[in-house]
Order: structure tokens, then sequence, then C-alpha cells
């Protein structure tokens, strides 16, 4: 079985200094544009299955990617992104002024920190896991299904199929947005097909690739 675990596209809470976690953002005008060249990727694979999260930027980039598909989308609340709790909408200079201590841990060691009425990053390892195993068993060894879901999302799945510690989290650079990770599941066995690919996308209207911060961590990150 392939399983192509896609990051959904620029959404504007990328674009924005705030937490987002599970606030239904839609895409920005650049994701849009990125959506629809992640078509490239797809247009000759023939999917059994296709899975979105409910959020809606998910939705579109598996929308705009794979068009005329949608009624055929099997959206999950399972694979939604982290939920942030109080932090969800704030901006980030907000979050630091009410809870600083929480939110630097949060930056530094992620495994350590929860935001106020929110998930824990092993909460979001249940039941990214649980979803993981229950697409596989509903899908027959053979198929290709896609998975559009969300950053923390794919971390958690790539740091189980590595058995890697949840303390790698911050080791694992965050994906380009649109990107496609190929996750094959052969004979009970988990291994990574390829990571990260947005050949697709040309340079100029990439998110990670474009920014300071994504920079600095593709070059200091192990995975």
């Amino acid at each position: 079985m392939k399983i192509y675990l896609v990051r959904h596209a620029e959404s504007t809470g990328n674009i924005s200094p705030s937490f987002n976690g599970q606030k239904d953002v839609p895409l920005s005008e650049n994701g849009r544009q990125q959506a629809i060249l992640l078509g490239e990727f797809f247009k000759n694979l023939k999917l059994d299955r296709i899975y979105t999260s409910t959020l809606k930027r998910t939705i579109e980039t598996a929308d705009l990617a794979l068009s005329g598909k949608r009624e055929s989308f099997i959206s999950l609340d399972s694979i939604r992104e982290i939920n942030g709790g109080d932090w969800e909408g704030r901006n980030y200079d907000d979050i630091y002024e009410l809870w600083g201590d929480e939110f630097r841990k949060w930056r530094e060691t992620p495994h350590k920190a929860q935001p106020p009425n929110g998930e824990n990053i092993y909460d979001v390892f249940d039941r990214v896991v649980d979803t993981l195993e229950k697409i596989v068993s509903e899908n027959e060894n053979e198929s290709t299904v896609a998975v559009f879901a969300h950053g923390a999302v794919i971390k958690t799945i790539i740091a189980f199929i590595r058995f890697l510690p949840l303390s790698s989290l911050t080791e694992i650079a965050w994906y380009e947005n649109s990107s496609v990770t190929e996750i094959i599941y052969e004979d009970g066995k988990y291994s990574l097909g390829f990571y990260d690919n947005h050949d697709h996308l040309p340079d100029n209207i990439k998110t990670v690739a474009n920014s300071d911060w994504g920079r600095t961590m593709k070059s200091t990150c192990r995975y």
C-alpha cells in the first residue's frame, strides 16, 4: 500500500504571526496556486481513497489538486491539526505575554508542553496513529491513498514509522506547504518512500523555503 501524506497548501494562518491549530482558516491566494500546481503530482495516479481533515484548508487543497473528486473525500476529525486551546487565533506576542513560560517550553520542548485547554503532543500522537492504522485496515494491500493533513500530523506520523521519540519533533523540519510524503505499508511494516516532495512548485511561491525561520530549520534539523 502507498499512502501519500500531503501538507495543506499555504493558509492565511501560515502567513500571520498567530497560533492557528484547529482555527478554521482558508487558503491564501498563494496557497490556492500551490494547490492547483499540486495537481501535477497526482494527475497520473489512480487514488483508491482520499482522506482529508475536516478543516477547510485541507479540503480546499484536495479540491483544487483533485478537481472533480470532492464528493469522494472522506473527512476525519482525527487528522485535524493540534488543538491549541486558549492559544488559538492569538498573536504570538500576546501568547508570550500571557503564557510566556509554557509557550517557550512549547517552542523548545513541545513534548513537555500543553496549550491551556488544548492538546499535548501525546494526545495528537494517539489519535493520528490510531487513524493511520484504521486507514491501513480498511484498504487493500495494493491500494493507493492520499491523506491531506497538517504539519504536526505529518511530523507525528514520521516519528511513529521511524521509531523516533516525541522529544525529536523539533528535529523534524516543517514540510513545505502542499508537499507530498510517501509512506509504504508492506508485510505489516511501514517505511518511508520519499518525503517533502515539492517539485511541482516553482521557487517563488514556496512558503517554508521563502521564510527565514523555514530556511534556518531546514539547515539545523536532522530529519
